[in-house]
């Protein structure tokens, strides 16, 4: 009788215990819900014009201006548009020469932004705010009053409708804010570094690319990031500067796609599809590395 009177009580609280875990678990889940429907439908809003691109770039074109029942929507899918795209048009070219100028001003802003972002951040010198100011107002004003005095000074230097002219002015427009940027890291990065490093025989430029460069590999991705995408995607100085058909960027020709009366659609989507492909690719190889340089900075030994 002792046995029964108590065990009875502790398969009552075992009960009530189990009982209260689920009312929490199933509030738990409410609050889940609440935050997971929200955030997957703002998702699909994000995204339902890329896949709509996507798809749209592979129907067959007899289906875009047709009415199509909903169940036959994927019936007919090709790479016709794109076999047209490379086929009958210089996009091949296009992309060539956007990935040419995109990268060689991607470069040079990135090395010009950390000499200049070392020397500002290391040494203290009296036109140093001044310097700062005017790297700063230069992002206040507005790319289309430049492009006049642009366009005389390259036509004065002979680098109109070339690479250099144009790699020259998309440096001038991204680098004030790699400089601010690169700063921001080398800012946090401690004097103790260039010391050792100065100590062990490093140079100054051996310092900033040996030492400082990979401890703000994280910020020097952003930059990476940033100035590539502003310059694949620029358009307006593009198409005022390059003037022959050879040298066009993807972006003025894609523009060039569309037709007076009628255009190819599918062909269109076709190439606003190739040309999302370097940015994807790039922001996904350098985020790795900016969450890689974040996690291996985040331990100290």
């Amino acid at each position: 009788m002792t046995t029964d009177v108590t065990t009875r009580p502790a398969t009552t609280a075992g009960a009530s215990g189990r009982a209260a875990v689920r009312p929490r678990a199933s509030g738990r889940r409410a609050r889940d819900l609440l935050v997971v429907v929200p955030t997957l439908a703002i998702l699909l809003v994000i995204v339902f014009p890329v896949l709509w691109m996507v798809f749209t770039s592979l129907r067959p074109s007899t289906a875009l201006a047709a009415k199509v029942p909903v169940g036959e929507y994927l019936h007919g899918l090709g790479f016709g548009a794109y076999q047209r795209l490379f086929a009958d048009s210089d996009f091949g070219r296009y992309l060539a020469n956007s990935l040419l100028v995109s990268v060689a001003s991607t470069a040079c802003t990135v090395v010009l932004a950390c000499l200049a972002a070392y020397g500002l951040s290391r040494y203290r010198f009296r036109l140093r705010g001044s310097i700062l100011m005017v790297v700063l107002a230069t992002q206040l004003l507005p790319f289309v009053v430049l492009i006049t005095p642009m366009y005389i000074a390259l036509g004065e230097l002979g680098l109109l409708d070339s690479y250099v002219g144009l790699t020259l002015v998309y440096v001038a427009m991204t680098l004030p804010l790699a400089i601010y940027l690169t700063l921001s890291y080398f800012n946090t990065i401690p004097l103790a570094l260039d010391e050792a490093a100065r100590i062990d025989g490093c140079s100054t430029v051996g310092v900033i690319f040996r030492v400082i460069v990979p401890v703000a590999l994280p910020g020097i991705s952003t930059v990476v990031i940033t100035t590539f995408i502003a310059t694949w995607e620029e358009y307006f100085f593009s198409s005022v500067l390059m003037t022959s058909n050879d040298h066009k960027t993807v972006q003025v020709g894609l523009s060039s796609f569309f037709g007076e009366y009628a255009s190819d659609w599918g062909m269109i989507m076709a190439a606003a599809t190739v040309a999302t492909v370097p940015t994807i690719v790039l922001f996904s190889l350098a985020q790795k590395r900016l969450v890689a340089g974040m996690a291996a900075g985040s331990v100290k030994e």
